[in-house]
């Protein structure tokens, strides 16, 4: 495996993270990432990660580690559709299984091809999103929907049930976790 993708990219995040307002009071840089040694493993939505225009340092560093990453889904075919799955995916760049070590914090590289809707979900940890590239559509039960542009953040309170639908561009993020249900993972819920 090829860690200088990955090196890359950790330093461009870090770069964004703390030049960013919102993502800096969200949570402080995590101070102790290690390098951890993950295999690659590709899904078809990386794919969508290399068509996409290649106009900031971030998404030039996202593009050259997609190949070296370990991309993962969360969801089942039961829970979502098989065209869902092969338009999502996301890899974690930091946190308890990431390419780099942290139990301060989790730090996510996802995507979600165009036309998406990413149904009720949700998760213990409070997270927070920084739309690299699209215009998603977020909702929640408790606050207001929001249409992100590049640069702008969503943030969910612990357990704060909500969706996601992807408009007529791809959704590229960098999502970070924080608190309780920092290793878990998301549920979908009932309808």
């Amino acid at each position: 495996m090829s860690h200088a993708p990955l090196n890359a990219l950790v330093e461009q995040i870090r770069g964004l993270h703390e030049a960013t307002p919102a993502l800096a009071r969200f949570a402080p840089w995590p101070g102790d990432l290690t390098p951890n040694d993950r295999p690659a493993a590709m899904l078809p939505a990386a794919d969508l990660v290399a068509a996409l225009p290649a106009d900031t340092a971030v998404t030039r560093a996202v593009q050259a580690a997609a190949p070296h990453a370990e991309w993962r889904q969360s969801y089942s075919e039961r829970e979502v559709s098989a065209d869902f799955l092969n338009r999502y995916g996301h890899f974690e760049l930091f946190g308890p299984h990431g390419h780099f070590h942290s139990s301060e914090l989790r730090g996510y590289i996802g995507i979600w091809g165009s036309g998406l809707d990413y149904d009720w979900h949700s998760h213990e940890a409070e997270e927070l999103y920084y739309c690299l590239f699209g215009t998603p559509r977020f909702r929640s039960k408790s606050k207001p929907e929001t249409t992100l542009q590049p640069g702008g953040t969503r943030h969910h309170t612990p357990c704060e049930v909500h969706r996601m639908q992807t408009c007529t561009t791809p959704f590229l993020c960098y999502a970070v976790w924080k608190g309780p249900g920092l290793a878990g993972r998301p549920a979908m819920e009932p309808q």
